[in-house]
C-alpha cells in the first residue's frame, strides 16, 4: 500500500448541515420557550415546595 492512500471513508459527497446553519421555525422557538419555563419550573418550583 502506498504511502499517500488512506483506508478512510471518503466523505467529501456528503452535505452537512449543523444546527446554526438551519433557519428556526417559529414552532421551534415556542417549544424550546416551553421547555426552558417547564425546566425553570422543575428547578425552582421543587426546592420551593419541599421546604413549606
Amino acid at each position: 500500500m502506498a504511502e499517500h492512500e488512506s483506508t478512510a471513508i471518503d466523505t467529501d459527497h456528503i452535505e452537512r448541515q449543523t444546527a446554526p446553519q438551519q433557519s428556526y421555525t417559529m414552532r421551534d422557538v415556542g417549544i424550546g420557550i416551553v421547555v426552558a419555563i417547564v425546566g425553570m419550573a422543575i428547578v425552582f418550583g421543587v426546592p420551593v415546595l419541599t421546604h413549606l
